[in-house]
């Protein structure tokens, strides 16, 4: 090999190894929170609507419950035994801060509490469930294991008939 084609592969393999290094972050700045299903950060001015992946919070289930009446009023009972969760997106996510996230195929992973990810958050405090339609390799075990803590502390909503209610059971 002459000098110049030295230069050349060496050159090239070294671009090859940093770059990596240089792979983009996605970091928004969080303009809204519109409740606890839907926020609104902004990226290189342009708007992304994140929608938390892989759950179903007290919101999508008023919507969608089994018994419609039976699940809200039960909603509803426990808003008001636990007023903060109503409201957990404000309280937790901050407006004009910065939050890592990354689109993926089901919906949006907010990075809110350093790794952890919104959804986990919710789960975690048993605010809302898994949706049984989410199969995702890289994140079931991670969001089972934060519903199943919630779960084995009867928190949140596992301590509430709003699964009876709420969840149209599988045939």
């Amino acid at each position: 090999m002459s000098k110049n084609e030295t230069f050349f592969v060496r050159l090239f393999s070294v671009i090859i190894l940093l770059t990596p290094l240089y792979g983009e972050i996605t970091v928004g700045l969080l303009l809204s929170n519109h409740n606890n299903s839907k926020q609104t950060l902004l990226n290189k001015n342009t708007y992304v609507e994140c929608k938390p992946f892989g759950i179903i919070n007290l919101d999508q289930m008023i919507i969608n419950g089994a018994n419609p009446k039976e699940c809200q009023d039960e909603i509803e009972h426990f808003y008001r035994s636990h007023p903060s969760d109503r409201h957990f997106a404000k309280e937790n996510l901050h407006l004009q801060q910065s939050y890592h996230y990354e689109l993926i195929k089901e919906g949006c992973v907010l990075y809110a509490n350093a790794a952890e990810s919104y959804s986990e958050m919710m789960l975690r405090l048993g605010i809302a469930l898994i949706d049984r339609n989410f199969d995702n390799k890289e994140w079931n075990g991670r969001l089972k294991k934060a519903q199943s803590g919630a779960e084995k502390g009867k928190v949140g909503l596992h301590d509430t008939l709003i699964k009876k209610f709420c969840i149209k059971e599988e045939k």
